[in-house]
């Protein structure tokens, strides 16, 4: 059976059949779940209809905050044994919440009875997360001008990468995270990279984590560093200070 995952995707889900209760999820009081759903890498899925929360058995899912302007922002990463909600119901005509899949993704759905468990207090617990998260993004939209809001999203792309060279996203992608123009990305990178903060080429490393951090922390007035992390968002990296 093929459905398309979320109104904009093109990315096809497919039902595979029952699947054992993974050893990570919570306690279960019955030995299957229902279908598992197969979500092609960049497929988007919102609405569930096949239950209230799912279980991720393999690969990772990102939720974000599509705007209809089609500014997208990252809100946090998924992976094997989370529950997560559906977010159909937190949307609206102007913005849209739904998971993308960075990878080959296989989710299962969890039963309305057992959702009822220990089920439904993951998936509120995943809810207060991402509403955590979505503070932090208004907090950078309203407090960070679009340079600023770059630097997170390099500062979060170093994070995810363990602090190893990562793929630089396109200008196009990063404009959409951060809610500025492509013309502005492609002027910043520039700029980080003539002054050694950021390396040349497609495989990237922040050369200088603190500069950008220093940035962030002056614009939202925080002393702290690890209170700069934690506004952002993102999980601290270990870099030697310049």
């Amino acid at each position: 059976m093929e459905a398309t995952a979320g109104s904009r995707a093109s990315v096809n889900v497919t039902f595979t059949g029952a699947l054992p209760l993974s050893s990570g999820a919570p306690a279960a009081t019955i030995a299957y779940l229902p279908p598992l759903t197969r979500i092609r890498a960049g497929g988007l899925l919102s609405c569930f209809d096949q239950g209230e929360a799912a279980v991720i058995q393999s690969g990772v899912l990102v939720a974000e905050l599509r705007m209809a302007t089609g500014s997208v922002l990252p809100l946090g990463r998924f992976a094997s044994d989370d529950v997560i909600p559906a977010l159909d119901a937190l949307s609206t005509p102007a913005f849209s919440l739904c998971y993308r899949a960075e990878q080959l993704t296989h989710i299962a759905w969890l039963p309305r009875r057992f959702a009822a468990q220990g089920g439904r207090e993951q998936a509120a617990r995943t809810r207060d997360a991402l509403l955590s998260a979505a503070m932090r993004q208004i907090t950078c939209l309203a407090c960070l001008p679009a340079t600023y809001r770059l630097y997170v999203e390099l500062l979060r792309c170093a994070s995810v990468s363990g602090n190893a060279a990562f793929d630089l996203p396109t200008h196009s992608d990063l404009a959409a995270r951060t809610c500025t123009t492509r013309e502005t990305i492609s002027r910043e990178v520039s700029l980080l990279r003539r002054h050694g903060i950021l390396s040349r080429g497609k495989l990237v490393r922040i050369l200088n984590p603190g500069d950008l951090l220093r940035r962030i922390a002056q614009a939202l007035q925080l002393e702290n560093e690890v209170d700069v992390w934690e506004s952002i968002g993102v999980k601290p990296l270990d870099y030697a200070p310049h």
